[in-house]
C-alpha cells in the first residue's frame, strides 16, 4: 500500500508539472498559429483559383490519413484534371501548414498536439459522413446476413459443414471485393474488407459455439489470417482506420474460439504475435497511435492476473510481459527519438509501458526477486531516458522515463524496507536524484522538479511529525528510528538548500534563490520540531521542556529577524518575524494553560527579558550605523 501511494502520487506530481509547462508552450503556439493565419491567405491566392468541390474533397481525405496518391488516383478516375490535382494537393498536403479555405473552418493538422481530442473527433465526424450510405448498407448486409443464416439453420436448408463454408466464403467475397473496390475508392473497400473479416470471425465462432468444428487453435488461426489481410491493404493505402480495425478485430478474435479450458500462455502469445504485427504497421505507416492502442490492448488483458481474478502461471506470463515491455520500450524510443518532441504517443506508451511492468512484477514476481528484477528493469528506463534526451535534447521524454525509473526505485525500495527505514531510504535516494540530475544535466529547473521527490518522504513522516511525547513509553522506545527521521530529513533539507546556495552564488535568476530558500526554511521547520519532541521525550519535564523549546525559538527568531534587518535580507527578516509570532502565539494560546503556575512565571519572565533587550541592541546598532545623506 505504501508503494502504491508513492507511485501514484509521483505520477500525479509529474502530469501536473507537464501540464503546466505544456499549458506555457500551447500560449506560445497559439500566438504564432494567429499570425500565421492572418498572413497565408494573403500569401497563396492561388487557392481560391481551384474549385471548392476538389479543395473540400482533398481537405477531407488528407484529414483521414489518406496519402496523395490515392487521392490523386481517385480523383482522375472521376474525371478531374491532372494539374488541378497536383496543385490541390501541393497547397493542402503540407500538415504543417494552415490555409483558410472560404466558407471552410481552419484544418488542423493531424500532427498537432495541442487538440488531440478535437482532432480525433473531428476525423471520425468526416469518417462517418464519407459514403454514410455505403456504411449503413454494410451493417444491414451485416444484420441481414445473420438472420439469413439462423433461418437457413433452423430449416436445415444445408448441413452444418455447408453453412460454415458458406459464412467462411461470404466472408472471402467481401475481402476479395473490397481488394478490388479500395483501389480506386478507399474508403467504399475499406467497409468491404472490414465487413468479410467480421463474417469470418462470426461464422468462425458459430462453427466452434455450435458445431464444435475445428479447435481452439485452428479457430484463431482462421480469423487472425482475416485481420492480416486488413493490417495489409492499411499498410499498402495508408489508412488509419482499416489499421486500427485491425487491431481491433485481432484482439477480440481469442474471445471467439470458445476454448473449453483458458491457456493463458498461449493467449499472451498469441497477443505478442499481435502487437509486432502492431509495431511493423506503426514503423510502415507512422501512425504512433496504434502503439498506444496495442498497449491498451495487453493492459484489458492484464487486469484478471493483476487482481487476481483467475489463477494461472505467473512465471511464464511475467517473462512473456518481459517481451511486451521489450518491444513498447524499442518502439516508443526509437519513435521519440526520430519525431523528437511531435510524438505524444510514444511518451504515453512510454510511460504506460513502464508502469504496466511494475504492477506485474509486484503482483507475480516472488518477494525475494522483487527488488533485483525491477532494480535491473530500473537501470535499462534510466539508460533509456538518457540516450533520449542527449538524442533529442528535449526534456519531456526525459520526465517520462526518468520518472519511470523513479517509480522503479521506489518499489524496489518498498520491497526491501518498511517503516522508518522505508522513509529514510526515500529521503537519501531523492536527495541523491535530485544532485545527479543537476550534475549530469546542469539545469537548475529539473533539478527543482526532481526535488518535488521529496515529497514522498515528508508525507511518509507525518506519522513521525505527529506523535508527542505522550506516546514515548509504548512507541518512541520500540522504534527508535523516529527521531532518526526528523533528523534525516532535517540535514538532507538543509544540505540541497545549501548545495544550491552555494552553486548559486553568481545566478542571478529569482526563482534560483527561491528554491534553495524554500529548501532551508522546510529543513528548519524539521529541525524545530525535532527539538521539541527530543526536549520533551529524552531529556527533562514537561514544563522546563517546553519552556526551553520556546526560548531556543525566541533566540533564533530575534536573531534572524535583526540580522536580515541590519543587513537589508527581507527573507531572513520575514522568517524571524513569523518564528517570533507564531511562538508567541503557541505560547499564549496552548502552552500556557498546560504549565503550572511556577513554569509560567518562569517563561513569560525569560521571554520577556529577551524581547525587551531587543529595543537596546536595536538603539547601539542604530547609533553606531547612522543612515546616510
Amino acid at each position: 500500500m505504501t508503494f502504491l501511494l508513492t507511485a501514484g502520487f509521483t505520477i500525479l506530481l509529474f502530469l501536473v508539472l507537464d501540464v503546466r509547462r505544456r499549458l506555457k508552450v500551447l500560449e506560445a503556439q497559439g500566438v504564432n498559429q494567429k499570425s500565421t493565419v492572418a498572413q497565408e491567405p494573403q500569401s497563396s491566392p492561388s487557392t481560391y483559383s481551384l474549385p471548392q468541390a476538389l479543395l473540400t474533397y482533398v481537405e477531407t481525405q488528407l484529414h483521414l490519413g489518406e496519402n496523395s496518391d490515392s487521392i490523386k488516383t481517385a480523383l482522375l478516375a472521376k474525371g478531374w484534371e491532372a494539374t488541378e490535382v497536383d496543385q490541390a494537393l501541393l497547397l493542402l498536403s503540407d500538415s504543417q501548414k494552415i490555409v483558410s479555405l472560404p466558407d471552410q473552418p481552419v484544418p488542423v493538422s493531424d500532427n498537432k498536439p495541442s487538440e488531440p481530442s478535437n482532432n480525433f473527433s473531428n476525423q471520425l465526424i468526416s469518417w462517418v459522413k464519407e459514403d454514410w450510405l455505403l456504411k449503413l448498407g454494410a451493417l444491414l448486409l451485416l444484420i441481414g446476413f445473420g438472420w439469413l443464416v439462423s433461418y437457413a439453420f433452423a430449416n436445415n436448408w444445408i448441413g452444418p459443414m455447408g453453412r460454415i463454408t458458406l459464412g467462411i466464403m461470404a466472408g472471402a467475397v467481401f475481402i476479395l471485393l473490397g481488394y478490388w473496390r479500395i483501389q480506386k475508392f478507399i474508403h467504399q473497400g475499406g467497409i468491404f474488407l472490414v465487413l468479410g473479416s467480421t463474417i469470418i470471425l462470426l461464422t468462425v465462432f458459430a462453427a466452434r459455439e455450435i458445431y464444435d468444428f475445428f479447435t481452439p487453435f485452428s479457430a484463431l488461426i482462421i480469423m487472425f489470417l482475416s485481420t492480416v489481410l486488413v493490417a495489409l491493404a492499411s499498410v499498402k493505402y495508408r489508412n488509419r482506420i482499416l489499421a486500427f480495425s485491425s487491431l481491433i478485430l485481432a484482439t477480440i478474435a481469442p474471445l471467439f474460439t470458445s476454448a473449453a479450458v483458458a491457456d493463458y500462455v498461449s493467449l499472451f502469445t498469441y497477443l505478442l504475435f499481435v502487437i509486432l504485427g502492431t509495431i511493423w504497421v506503426v514503423a510502415l505507416t507512422g501512425y504512433r497511435e496504434l502503439t498506444v492502442a496495442g498497449l491498451i490492448v495487453v493492459v484489458c488483458y492484464s487486469l484478471p492476473h493483476l487482481f487476481g481474478f483467475t489463477s494461472s502461471d505467473g512465471a511464464a506470463l511475467l517473462l512473456l510481459m518481459y517481451g511486451f515491455t521489450i518491444v513498447f520500450f524499442l518502439s516508443s524510443t526509437f519513435g521519440i527519438i526520430k519525431n523528437r518532441d511531435k510524438a505524444p504517443a510514444d511518451l504515453i506508451a512510454a510511460g504506460g509501458n513502464g508502469l504496466l511492468l511494475i504492477l506485474w512484477i509486484m503482483m507475480v514476481a516472488p518477494d525475494e526477486w522483487k527488488s533485483f528484477i525491477i532494480s535491473a528493469w530500473m537501470l535499462v528506463f534510466a539508460i533509456g531516458a538518457f540516450l533520449v534526451y542527449r538524442s533529442t535534447g528535449q526534456k519531456r521524454p526525459l520526465y517520462v522515463y526518468a520518472g519511470v525509473s523513479i517509480v522503479m526505485l521506489g518499489a524496489a525500495t518498498s520491497a526491501e524496507l518498511t517503516g522508518s527505514a522505508l522513509t529514510i531510504a526515500y529521503t537519501l535516494e531523492s536527495a541523491a536524484i535530485v544532485v545527479i540530475g543537476y550534475i549530469l544535466l546542469k539545469d537548475y529547473k529539473i533539478a527543482e522538479h526532481l526535488s518535488y521527490l521529496l515529497a514522498v518522504p515528508i508525507l511518509l513522516s507525518l506519522d513521525n511529525l505527529m506523535f508527542g511525547y505522550e506516546y514515548y513509553d509504548s512507541y518512541y522506545r520500540s522504534t527508535s528510528g523516529n527521531l532518526s527521521v526528523l533528523l534525516i530529513l532535517a540535514l538532507t533539507l538543509f544540505g540541497l538548500g545549501f548545495y544550491f546556495r552555494y552553486i548559486g552564488q553568481e545566478n542571478t535568476d529569482k526563482s534560483f534563490h527561491k528554491y534553495n530558500t524554500i529548501l532551508l526554511i522546510s529543513g528548519s521547520a524539521y529541525i524545530f520540531r525535532l527539538i521539541w519532541l527530543w526536549q520533551h521525550e529524552v531529556l527533562l519535564g514537561s514544563d522546563i521542556a517546553t519552556m526551553i523549546c520556546l526560548i531556543i525559538y525566541i533566540i533564533v527568531g530575534l536573531a534572524c529577524y535583526f540580522y536580515g534587518l541590519f543587513n537589508q535580507h527581507r527573507v531572513l527578516r520575514m522568517y524571524g518575524t513569523t518564528l517570533l509570532a507564531l511562538t508567541i502565539a503557541r505560547l499564549v494560546l496552548i502552552d500556557v494553560w498546560d504549565m503550572d503556575l511556577t513554569g509560567r512565571i518562569i517563561t513569560f519572565f525569560l521571554i520577556g527579558i529577551l524581547l525587551m533587550s531587543t529595543a537596546f541592541l536595536r538603539k547601539n546598532k542604530i547609533n553606531n550605523n547612522p543612515p546616510s545623506n
